[in-house]
């Protein structure tokens, strides 16, 4: 079909969008209803196939079923009878954006966003899933990012009712698309909503890191990866977010979580920021600043300060500023400004941490008890060598006075 016709009576196809394996998308208008929409045309050469036909089908009745902000909307379904044949046809919602296969075409991005699409994909699965449809084939290509950052799941065309089983093509392909599928897909064995769940981890995988868990250059070769082979954990900041990919990921449906409410609200309490691949460890970090102390209490209390004060803008960015391991490393340094000479430092950092709302009960009362000793140190002796250092500055790795 070309530019301009109008399909049915009633849908103009203005701008060709794009085309998949079994159809082309056009931007369209409804003149009936003077609205935008997506339609969606079986590829001629397809409209034989008895099974294309029966996903184009699918698609239209199982996301027509569907209602839930996060997955496109189907409105209509038809079949225009030409002398050349007929030609099927979904009606879809427009969504204005960008699938996130092409997002990730530009490499991982921003965690905070990534972190809140998967909530939305979970949103999408817990919807279908609770009226008992698998989706089949979760990927970044089925999801879109539209203009105000909603992610929307799309092409419900393999998907199958929780009842059903896992069948293999009549060409004896497996259903899916093979970087995605689960392990249990591969065996033909019943599927259900927690194959979805596995490939929302592989796509979790590959937001957070920019690439996929298992790279392979055959189906055969992914087949024996997803079936065998244990990918690297993700360098997360947040070791929740690591254990929530690697629980996904794994091999047997009963060992991941069991309803994508689940993994919502796991991916709710998850704070962002993945490590590069330079980045230092917490642990490692954690090492630096016992170095540190061993160096004051060796009697080198200005190089504990140096050391600390270099130390902990890493420990904010990769722990956490309202970490308590960032926050006792702040409190560490003012001890050691305090034995450097600097008590008012001291004293001026103490009583940021002691009234720093996001900090624990613990860290407060411990900044709060040093206080009170420093702050009679330096009624009793002077504030010593004053030192710009603040506990913002610190913590948003702004430059620090000496």
């Amino acid at each position: 079909m070309q530019q301009g016709e109008v399909l049915d009576g009633r849908y103009r196809l203005d701008e060709w969008l794009g085309r998949g394996g079994f159809g082309v998308v056009w931007k369209a208008t409804d003149r009936r209803l003077d609205r935008e929409v997506a339609v969606k045309l079986l590829l001629a050469e397809h409209a034989a196939d008895r099974e294309a036909v029966g996903r184009f089908v699918r698609e239209a009745r199982t996301a027509g079923g569907l209602s839930n902000p996060h997955i496109v909307t189907v409105y209509d379904y038809g079949l225009v009878t030409t002398a050349a044949g007929g030609t099927h046809y979904l009606v879809l919602e427009l969504v204005r954006g960008r699938a996130l296969s092409d997002i990730l075409k530009d490499g991982a991005p921003d965690q905070e966003a990534a972190l809140k699409w998967m909530r939305q994909v979970c949103k999408a699965l817990d919807a279908a899933h609770r009226s008992g449809v698998v989706h089949r084939d979760i990927k970044p290509e089925n999801v879109m990012v539209d203009a105000g950052g909603k992610a929307k799941v799309l092409d419900f065309g393999i998907a199958r009712l929780l009842t059903q089983s896992a069948v293999l093509t009549s060409t004896g392909s497996v259903v899916g698309t093979v970087p995605y599928l689960a392990p249990e897909c591969w065996s033909g064995a019943a599927v259900d909503g927690r194959a979805d769940l596995y490939a929302l981890g592989v796509m979790l995988y590959e937001l957070c890191t920019g690439r996929r868990p298992f790279r392979a250059s055959s189906a055969a070769e992914y087949m024996y990866k997803h079936l065998e082979e244990t990918p690297p954990r993700v360098r997360s900041t947040d070791p929740a977010l690591a254990d929530l990919v690697a629980g996904l990921l794994a091999k047997r449906p009963a060992d991941r979580p069991a309803t994508a409410a689940e993994v919502l609200e796991r991916l709710r309490r998850i704070r962002p920021g993945v490590l590069r691949p330079d980045d230092p460890s917490p642990e490692q970090l954690r090492r630096r600043a016992d170095q540190a102390w061993r160096r004051g209490a060796q009697g080198a209390p200005g190089e504990a300060v140096e050391m600390l004060t270099a130390l902990i803008p890493d420990l904010a960015r990769i722990c956490g500023p309202a970490d308590p391991r960032t926050l006792r490393t702040c409190h560490d340094l003012a001890l050691w400004l305090a034995q450097d000479g600097s008590p008012g430092a001291a004293v001026a950092l103490l009583r940021e941490l002691a009234a720093e709302p996001t900090a624990e009960p613990d860290v407060r009362a411990d900044a709060l008890r040093d206080l009170d000793r420093w702050h009679r140190e330096a009624a009793r002796s002077g504030p010593g060598r004053p030192r710009a250092l603040s506990l913002a500055g610190l913590l948003g790795g702004g430059p620090q006075g000496g």
